[in-house]
């Protein structure tokens, strides 16, 4: 039997042409998804606003809250990320570009190019989240800060003459700033209105070396190894840790009631550094070294956790919540089960450099650059300030590694390094501007220094080895 032959198609069934196809295509996608989308949009919104006007819309104003803080969120983000990498396409740390990122989304810029933008984007319980963020940052940044100090106490073995410059860095730009406190103190007094925290103060912003910063120009330029390089993390290290430790005497000043708070708060910030580097690192360095130290994930926790409570447990005392976070960095073991504590908790670094740019953010809120009076006295306390802070920093540290044994030009370089601030002096400039020991113009000037010697920091070494290179 042979086969039948299935008959030709019609002409309506044939194969439509691709062309026929998109168009068919496309009027479908607007007859059955377009307009059923739109349709169905239109009736939300009408049935939001039939429930509103019943009484009964009770979720719109935190629905529309928690949407504006995660588009703020997003923005702060995604701004505070391509500032950090245009500053280092600049040869600037990325640290410069976050913070000019969040002066540019506070009032000093956003705040007057867009002032309804500004407003609509950062509502106070927008930035009351925010600034929780920053808060959990803060933390876990002075948590790596307080490791760090720990862990660069080995290399004082290797660094010679890291004694001398470590307290010629720290004590020269102190007496320095504490001098100036003298002539400064009557028209830039915060509203503690106490001459020593304020001179206290002063020095502390003088003396402070960001330590994250400058090892990240020491990795760039290749001089992590050096002696130099050894040399001026130790110093930034140890003086940064004295720095803290003379602020909560400069805190405990300016907010006591009396000698006798003073000295309440002064002894319980010991009990608390003595419990904290004594129990509690034991405690940890056994715990660690037990079943929990194999699970990264027990470890981050811990971790996290701890260097929550220890905050916490300080502020709750009195002291303020980033010495807390600090001290339990160096109660943290640097080893244990044979492996490097920094690599475990390294998730922690990665969420605190995620979440310091809201950090910037507030910091840019709570800072209008385009209110400093520029009258000849602010002019002349900037230039002021800035010699300052360059000199005392450069010659102190510098003439003590020459001598230490360093060449003239080594001693240069890390006299420049050790002029680096950055983001650690943005958070003591912070605490001691919101704890009311300085007012809002020196406070600005403070933070034009920190900028200005952070952004000169890599291209002042750059320039040094083109001429030693000549």
């Amino acid at each position: 039997m042979s086969p039948q032959t299935l008959p030709a198609p019609a002409d309506d069934d044939a194969p439509a042409d691709r062309r026929t196809v998109r168009l068919r295509r496309r009027i479908g996608y607007g007859l059955l998804v377009v307009v059923p989308a739109v349709a169905g949009v239109l009736a939300l919104v009408e049935a939001g606003r039939g429930g509103d006007a019943g009484g009964g819309g009770g979720h719109g104003p935190g629905a529309s809250t928690t949407a504006v803080l995660l588009l703020a969120a997003a923005a702060v983000l995604v701004v505070a990320r391509g500032a950090g990498a245009l500053a280092e396409r600049l040869g600037q740390p990325r640290v410069i570009g976050e913070i000019c990122a969040g002066l540019a989304l506070g009032p000093t810029l956003l705040g007057r190019l867009a002032p309804d933008v500004f407003s609509w984007i950062f509502p106070k319980p927008v930035v009351t989240g925010l600034d929780a963020l920053a808060q959990l940052g803060l933390v876990l940044f002075m948590f790596g800060v307080g490791q760090e100090l720990s862990q660069a106490r080995g290399t004082a073995r290797e660094a010679q003459g890291a004694p001398l410059v470590t307290l010629a860095s720290f004590l020269v730009p102190f007496a320095t700033g504490a001098a100036l406190a003298l002539w400064l103190f009557p028209r830039y007094e915060g509203v503690s209105s106490e001459p020593t925290a304020f001179a206290l103060f002063l020095g502390c912003a003088l003396s402070v070396t960001a330590f994250p910063v400058l090892a990240r120009i020491l990795a760039d330029l290749g001089l992590l190894g050096s002696k130099t390089g050894r040399l001026s993390l130790y110093a930034a290290a140890v003086g940064d840790g004295v720095c803290w430790l003379v602020l909560t005497v400069a805190l405990a000043l300016a907010q006591g009631d009396g000698p006798g708070t003073t000295w309440q708060t002064l002894l319980l910030s010991l009990v608390a550094t003595a419990v904290l580097l004594g129990p509690v690192r034991a405690g940890l360095k056994r715990v660690l070294e037990g079943p929990l130290g194999r699970s990264p994930a027990a470890v981050l926790t811990l971790c996290t956790a701890g260097v929550a409570a220890s905050a916490g447990l300080t502020a709750q005392l009195g002291i303020h919540q980033l010495i807390g976070a600090f001290l339990f960095g160096l109660a943290w073991p640097t080893t244990f089960r044979g492996q490097s504590g920094e690599a475990q908790s390294a998730a922690v670094h990665t969420l605190a450099q995620l979440l310091l740019p809201f950090f910037f953010l507030g910091f840019g809120l709570s800072l209008d650059l385009g209110e400093l009076s520029l009258d000849w006295g602010n002019v002349l306390l900037l230039c002021g300030m800035l010699v300052a802070a360059m000199l005392s920093k450069i010659l102190g540290a510098g003439l003590a590694g020459w001598l230490s044994g360093l060449t003239r030009t080594d001693s240069l370089v890390l006299g420049v390094l050790m002029n680096t601030r950055g983001l650690t002096e943005l958070v003591v400039l912070g605490i001691g501007h919101q704890a009311g020991v300085i007012d809002d113009q020196l406070f600005a000037v403070l933070v034009l220094v920190t900028l200005v010697t952070t952004a000169m920091t890599g291209p002042g070494l750059r320039l040094i080895q083109a001429v030693v290179r000549k």
